[in-house]
């Protein structure tokens, strides 16, 4: 019979309940936030030539935004499934919007730059201090404005639920 209190089986213990504690918060306030309804505003496009601004969220539609971090890998795995699914036609890209809420608009345009994404990037932090953003990357669905569902850290679903939710 295997020794349970074997020192590889504590170490895993002990990190799952690291990860766990961590995770908890960002999780219960992805919950709570299922229902908000975010006010529509004009918000100006990062990373265009020209001084163009978009609505978010989409009136009277539905939409994807995605809180994100130029040094965040989770985050370039998340943006180039979207990428891969609008370029494959299963997602509009007028329905997806990434918000950087930690990094200067420069290092933004300077990282846009050399990282092809067909959606747009906003500069809306006051959305992700509404809601309480904890964590990169995280993702909200919103129908009408409406959060639906919020979810933070890579998901091995989201890309079929993003294509699923947008059809």
């Amino acid at each position: 019979m295997k020794k349970w209190l074997s020192v590889s089986n504590i170490f895993t213990l002990v990190v799952v309940t690291i990860v766990v504690i961590l995770q908890a918060p960002s999780f219960f306030n992805n919950i709570r936030q299922a229902g908000t309804i975010l006010p529509g505003q004009q918000y100006e496009v990062i990373g265009s030539n020209t001084s163009a601004s978009v609505h978010f969220p989409p009136k009277d539609s539905r939409g994807i935004a995605i809180f994100w971090a130029t040094w965040c890998g989770p985050c370039k795995v998340e943006m180039a499934r979207l990428k891969s699914s609008v370029e494959n036609g299963n997602i509009p890209r007028e329905k997806i919007f990434a918000v950087n809420l930690f990094e200067d608009q420069e290092v933004i345009k300077k990282f846009l730059a050399q990282n092809s994404y067909p959606f747009t990037f906003i500069s809306a932090p006051e959305v992700a201090k509404q809601i309480n953003v904890k964590a990169t990357p995280t993702t909200l669905f919103l129908d009408n404005g409406m959060i639906t569902s919020m979810s933070s850290g890579m998901s091995l679903i989201g890309i079929w639920k993003a294509e699923f939710f947008l059809r």
